[in-house]
């Protein structure tokens, strides 16, 4: 295990140096940076003093050293938009994203329950129905169906508030609401289809008609004995949900005014904040590695018999 964390984090950092490398030369190579920060109608001597005070007019390589030094520290430079430092802003928005993201995924956490009862009886009219709907659902726009929410139960019945933030306390759970609703279907959908389908799969084995034949009660079969060896499965599609939302819902966080690192992010882009940017994208890869890494660590105590070595 021990080998296998150390090779896990080598091949991490080697992923975070390659994707902020990249991220440097897509900015720096690929364009001048220095022309997403002028209007159109700045003169050649405003972009000549915007270069030097940036450190612009340094050769490439000279700024790249500088880049991945600061980066081993931890230092992203001030945001041009804010002047703070990024790291401090994306820091800031990261509970908020993390918040946003974990409701989401615990209202979709209620697709395994279905799709548990789905799998019970097999071509049947509940599994038909859970089909039908776990369909239709997943078939749903992130951004339509944030539209609709907010037109019918913010505008029309007044129930929640349209769109905001009130911290993350008792005050801010009205806010958190039509967003998370906005987001969950996706993943509920995908959680009933996955459990269904691993557990059918897995209800047609052998060992299932053994545990029976001993006696064993349906419900011990399903819940104690399917569901544990189906697990690996809808274990690994909520991990990659729940990195996706980490990634940060940016589409709905833009529509509710939710200030995650969805909306930070495309703040920074319109802003042409390239520090910004920078920091935002290695947080976030940061977290989706480390969600990954759970889930390989959380196959071990599901199933015994994988062994990391």
């Amino acid at each position: 295990m021990r080998n296998y964390m150390l090779r896990r984090v080598g091949h991490s950092v080697f992923i975070v140096f390659g994707l902020m490398a990249l991220l440097f030369f897509a900015t720096n190579i690929l364009g001048d940076p220095i022309e997403l920060l002028l209007s159109d109608d700045a003169t050649e001597e405003a972009a000549q003093a915007l270069r030097v005070k940036y450190g612009y007019d340094r050769p490439t390589h000279v700024r790249f050293v500088e880049y991945i030094s600061n980066f081993v520290r931890g230092d992203f430079d001030r945001s041009l938009r804010y002047n703070l430092p990024a790291r401090e802003l994306v820091f800031q928005r990261l509970p908020n994203t993390a918040a946003l993201a974990f409701v989401a995924w615990g209202i979709g956490i209620f697709g395994v329950p279905i799709g548990m009862l789905a799998a019970r009886r097999p071509r049947g009219f509940i599994d038909r129905f859970v089909n039908i709907l776990s369909f239709a659902v997943i078939s749903i726009p992130d951004f339509w169906l944030s539209l609709m929410l907010i037109l019918i139960i913010a505008l029309q019945f007044g129930l929640l508030p349209t769109s905001g933030f009130n911290g993350l306390g008792p005050e801010g759970w009205k806010f958190i609401l039509l967003p998370a609703i906005a987001l969950s279907p996706r993943v509920l959908g995908r959680n009933a289809q996955i459990t269904r389908a691993t557990m059918i799969d897995e209800m047609s084995r052998q060992y299932v008609a053994t545990a029976r034949a001993k006696g064993l009660s349906e419900n011990v079969v399903l819940y104690r004995h399917v569901l544990k060896n189906a697990s690996i499965s809808i274990v690994t599609l909520m991990g990659d949900e729940l990195a996706g939302f980490m990634n940060g819902a940016t589409i709905t966080e833009t529509i509710f005014g939710w200030p995650g690192l969805g909306k930070l992010l495309i703040d920074a882009i319109n802003a042409r904040d390239l520090p910004l940017i920078t920091a935002t994208v290695f947080v976030v890869a940061l977290m989706v590695m480390t969600i990954n890494l759970i889930i390989d660590l959380a196959y071990t105590w599901l199933d015994p018999r994988i062994s990391y070595k």
